[in-house]
């Protein structure tokens, strides 16, 4: 128990937000984790940029090293966003000692997880020997995802640390922490991709040490600022650092779901790219990537809105005000709708002129506009749908989102477009993309069912534990 007892209570006994403050509130949550999500796709970019320098052989290494490096990390990143649910429920539940707990628990599990990938490290080279690349190329990446596999661990325990203080509502710590990251991933790249400031020249495999170092920055920084005496006084961070098996537990059971989703997800993309798309020629599958770029960048800000939404929903489901969560959940549905509806006018009316800003390639630039079509006609879906699966996992349910995600990439993404590129070839590239335009609406439109008809408001995360205080349940009118 924190030495302070009376820290506890006083943020915990304020009134929800109410009128034209709940979509304020819920904008200051979220704009600092939509900027330190650009920031991390900013961050990749630079890597992909400064690893280019070296020739087209470590330019197509570092791609798909990328991509079964991210595997892992999709995968913790995913299974660690239940840090965050317990850590804004128990805000809610004004126990902030277990709100410094789960956050240690968390760390622990990435540290686990760490170790676990390990042996990974001996299976890589028969991995890309077996797709059987260049064999220059296959030396970079496996150097790549090997070196990247040792920083897997603070590279997930930082994620844990930061869903902490999304959870606690304190985003900026995290988003500080990415933006000095970056700077230092900078830095260390051009140190040790190149061999500047006295270091040696490590090409590709120094770009995975430049990540390693900065994941451990920022790792360093946020559990400086969680061990403050003033933020250390309020959740008992000094104190609550030991592995506790029940709160792990917890952690998995509600986290790995999503974890898992997120690996589908990849792998189902992946497979769509490389056997649906791939098979109609280089030009098609260029204007495919060109509109996943786009896809890219549209998205991260709706998805940086679901982390803010899950900390508010978890913060009211904790403080016993359902109502409360459901009112956010829709302020946020009508912001990532608006959004997406902006992005889904631009792709609609500009979708050749944004092709050509990435190929001079006409028939590039004409199949690209074809998909960025598709891709307007679900936009308004994907913010429907991130928004709910959002809130569901603020709430703890997140086993049957997973189960039904899962089934609808098998069967409508990846059945749907086999479908598509078999019986009718003529329609080339958009006949896989249609299926994946399906996919996309009847998920978002599933997500958004279950939120509203879901039995999310009996799920209890906390049955076997007490709170330190009880807030008070106040009537909030939706």
């Amino acid at each position: 128990m924190s030495e302070h007892p009376n820290e506890f209570a006083p943020e915990s006994h304020e009134p929800l937000p109410t009128g034209w403050r709940v979509p304020v509130a819920l904008l200051l949550l979220a704009l600092p984790i939509i900027a330190s999500m650009i920031s991390r796709t900013v961050m990749s970019f630079v890597d992909f940029i400064m690893v280019s320098q070296l020739g087209t052989e470590a330019q197509a290494a570092i791609m798909p090293a990328g991509i079964l490096l991210f595997c892992f990390v999709a995968f913790g990143m995913g299974s660690l966003t239940a840090v965050s649910t317990f850590v804004s429920q128990s805000l809610g539940r004004n126990d902030r000692q277990a709100c410094g707990s789960y956050a240690w628990q968390g760390v622990h599990l990435s540290v686990l997880l760490g170790l676990l990938a390990l042996p990974v490290w001996f299976v890589v080279p028969g991995l890309f020997a077996w797709v059987g690349h260049d064999p220059a190329v296959q030396e970079m990446e496996v150097a790549y995802v090997q070196i990247g596999l040792l920083g897997l661990a603070p590279m997930l325990a930082a994620h844990a640390v930061t869903n902490f203080f999304n959870g606690i509502h304190k985003p900026m710590v995290g988003f500080w922490a990415m933006v000095i990251s970056n700077i230092f991933n900078v830095i260390a790249n051009y140190a040790l991709i190149f061999g500047n400031f006295g270091f040696p020249a490590m090409g590709i495999g120094g770009a995975a040490w430049a990540t390693n170092l900065a994941a451990g920055l920022q790792l360093l920084i946020m559990l400086a600022w969680m061990l403050r005496p003033k933020l250390a006084a309020m959740f008992d961070t000094r104190h609550t650092w030991r592995p506790d098996l029940a709160r792990m537990r917890r952690i998995i059971w509600v986290g790995v779901p999503a974890g898992m989703q997120f690996v589908v997800d990849i792998f189902a993309f992946t497979v769509f790219t490389l056997l649906l798309v791939g098979r109609f020629g280089t030009v098609q599958l260029a204007a495919h990537n060109l509109a996943f770029k786009f896809l890219e960048v549209a998205f991260m800000p709706a998805v940086g809105l679901g982390v803010a939404v899950t900390a508010a929903v978890g913060k009211a489901i904790g403080r016993g005000q359902p109502a409360y969560a459901r009112l956010v959940t829709r302020w946020a549905a009508g912001f990532a709708i608006a959004y997406m509806g902006l992005i889904a006018m631009g792709y609609l009316l500009l979708r050749h002129e944004l092709a050509g800003l990435l190929s001079d390639d006409p028939d590039v630039i004409r199949w690209a506009g074809q998909l960025l079509l598709l891709c307007a006609v679900f936009q308004v879906f994907d913010g429907l749908g991130i928004t709910h699966i959002s809130a569901l996992r603020g709430a703890g349910d997140n086993h049957w989102p997973a189960w039904v995600a899962a089934i609808m990439a098998a069967t409508v993404l990846i059945g749907g477009g086999y479908v598509a590129a078999w019986w009718w070839p003529q329609l080339g590239a958009v006949g896989p993309w249609i299926a994946a335009t399906l996919y996309v609406c009847v998920l978002g439109l599933t997500l958004w069912a279950r939120w509203t008809f879901g039995p999310w408001e009996r799920i209890d995360l906390f049955n076997d534990e007490q709170t330190q205080a009880d807030a008070p349940h106040e009537h909030i009118d939706p």
